[in-house]
């Protein structure tokens, strides 16, 4: 049993969507006690790489890292003439998603807060970092995994029921890293019959080490008696001041196999950046073959994207094949400290239509509360189309807490744009309470409770990160993630793993404890992970 009810907590984080998204922007606003400042200059460090980004802030205190490698942790450095300079340590950054570091330089103080109106739950980041995966078996592959259930940039291509699911491969370390774990899973019951444990996955994580700051390089490999063999592997490289490659490929158990290369310029001064990129997904069944070419211009207070993608399916067994082209525009502003406003449109051909305007309210001016919200549309010509809106408000509490409530309300249509009851197929509904600490002062904690009238009636998640460094050759990380589920009364038990009906609720639960011991060899410094 405890094998079916992970099975299924890991199928359901593992929503299996190409890559679309895999690179994060990082943006704020530099000011003083007399108002903004031109000309502080800001630099951006992913520490495991020692990969740098340089921003000087322009008019209106302005300024905008475009196309960053997500995850973390980032230092983050604010040096304007005769101020102290600023440092913000253990930043974290996320695919798809811009964050907001404000400074005041006069005060020495930062504030720091999503600039995003999308609803998210980050189910995953890479093992050096804060959160834990929701699944044991892919821990060491994957680097990064968001779950939006109301996704507001257009480079998601949500489905039509309007959840996007973002997954990226770790970055590679300046250290050489070998780590050696395996997992134990116990009956739910133990009146249970025929009690099933969880025949335990054993697996080897390797991360090479790197001669310099040009180049890293990831490689993974897991193997697990329920899903075999499955691996992942990244290489970064910077040929140029402006210029970025990155080659991903792999697979992960439940998902398909993918290989895909990506190339990022930078252009006008870094107020731009180009991004191009092609990829394969599939098995041996079917496939698909993406090409898609991303433009970000940013200026001041606003970023503006526009893009284009072609998508090629194959369906092997039926021997069918279809194409779709796919273009998208999005505007950003920020007004002020405070109102930062949206609008996109994507469409595609064969005819989808999905407009998106979300805005994001910082009443306080330093991110202690946050309004937000917007309306997405997910339509397709001749099927139905589903309408989201989202309210949610944030709280910053006391050390480091914040506390968001969301609330989604969703339609959806037998007709696109006809808002009528006649037209109207069914209505859901989802409120979500989350609690959650930043990775600070080595400690990243979340609680988060959503109840709803769809497929999952309810989804509670409890977990914590602690890191503890003993000088630069030892540290200690000890993680625990629990994942409740309650199915809704209309599930169909196919959906649960075959179980032969939906019990009230699926748990599941994970704990990690790690020991890492860093010792030099060779003029390196290597790391051995237990």
């Amino acid at each position: 049993m405890m094998k079916h009810i992970l099975t299924l907590l890991f199928l359901l984080a593992a929503i299996p969507v190409p890559a679309q998204v895999n690179t994060a922007t990082l943006g704020g606003r530099i000011f003083n006690g007399d108002g903004p400042v031109e000309g502080a200059t800001v630099v951006a460090i992913h520490q495991q790489t020692n990969t740098q980004y340089y921003a000087t802030a322009g008019r209106g205190g302005w300024y905008q890292f475009l196309d960053m490698l997500p995850g973390g942790p980032y230092t983050v450095r604010i040096h304007y003439f005769e101020y102290k300079p600023l440092t913000v340590r253990d930043l974290y950054v996320y695919a798809g998603q811009n964050t907001l570091v404000d400074a005041d330089v006069e005060a020495g103080e930062s504030y720091v807060r999503r600039d995003e109106a999308a609803t998210s739950m980050r189910v995953g980041e890479a093992p050096t970092g804060g959160e834990v995966s929701i699944s044991p078996f892919v821990y060491e592959l994957v680097g990064q995994r968001t779950y939006t259930s109301v996704p507001f940039d257009v480079r998601q291509d949500a489905a039509l029921s309007g959840v996007s699911m973002l997954q990226t491969t770790p970055a590679g370390s300046k250290r050489f890293n070998a780590s050696a774990y395996g997992y134990a899973g116990f009956p739910v019951s133990a009146s249970s019959a025929s009690p099933e444990s969880l025949s335990g996955p054993v697996g080897l994580t390797v991360s090479t080490p790197v001669a310099g700051e040009d180049y890293q390089l990831f490689a993974g490999l897991q193997y697990d008696s329920a899903f075999g063999f499955s691996g992942s592997g990244r290489f970064d490289a910077r040929f140029s001041e402006s210029n970025r490659l990155d080659v991903t490929g792999g697979r992960i158990p439940g998902q398909d196999a993918w290989a895909a290369a990506g190339l990022t310029s930078s252009l006008a001064d870094g107020h731009a950046s180009n991004r191009l990129q092609a990829g394969w997904y599939g098995d041996s069944d079917r496939g698909q073959m993406v090409a898609s070419d991303d433009f970000t211009y940013s200026i001041g207070r606003q970023r503006m994207l526009f893009g284009a993608r072609f998508s090629h399916f194959r369906n092997h067994l039926a021997d069918t094949t279809a194409n779709r082209f796919d273009f998208y525009t999005q505007d950003a502003v920020r007004f002020g400290r405070r109102l930062t406003f949206a609008a996109g449109v994507r469409f595609s051909f064969p005819f989808t239509f999905s407009p998106r305007v979300s805005a994001s309210y910082d009443i306080l001016g330093n991110g202690g509360l946050v309004l937000r919200g917007g309306v997405a549309i997910f339509g397709r010509h001749g099927q139905s189309s589903t309408w989201k809106n989202l309210a949610a408000v944030d709280f910053r509490l006391p050390a480091d807490f914040v506390l968001s409530v969301e609330g989604v309300y969703a339609q959806e249509w037998e007709r696109l744009f006809i808002i009528s009851s006649r037209n109207r197929l069914a209505s859901r509904h989802e409120l979500t309470a989350r609690l959650e600490r930043y990775f600070a002062d080595d400690l990243w904690a979340v609680a988060s409770y959503s109840a709803s009238d769809g497929a999952v009636r309810g989804h509670i998640v409890g977990g914590f990160s602690w890191r503890k460094e003993y000088g630069r050759h030892s540290a200690t990380r000890l993680a625990f993630l629990y994942n409740g589920y309650r199915p809704g009364d209309g599930a169909s038990p196919d959906a649960y793993v075959n179980c032969s009906s939906a019990p009230l609720w699926l748990h599941g639960f994970e704990a990690r404890l790690t020991q890492d011991f860093v010792f030099e060899a060779a003029g390196r410094d290597h790391t051995v992970q237990l």
